[in-house]
């Protein structure tokens, strides 16, 4: 379980990463899609059992939707 808890540390120190390096918001939103992808396939491709796999998925799920909500704050595109 630690490797995905450095997955998810991984992937949220990205795209936070990407914010203060002045990615531009298409490419922000972009680049959480496609590590969300990444992740979600690292998780399919693993050892765990199916019931860990789906409760990842649903975790990186939210994640994804937090960071979105993270990037729609940052570039001032709330509601």
């Amino acid at each position: 379980m630690n490797d995905f808890i450095n997955l998810k540390n991984s992937y949220v120190a990205t795209i936070q990463m990407g914010l203060m390096m002045n990615a531009g918001y298409e490419e922000a939103k972009r680049g959480n899609d496609i590590i969300h992808k990444f992740c979600e396939n690292y998780i399919d491709n693993s050892n765990y059992s199916d019931f860990d796999k789906q409760k990842m998925k649903h975790e990186l799920e939210l994640v994804k939707e937090a960071l979105s909500q993270e990037i729609d704050r940052y570039f001032h595109r709330v509601g």
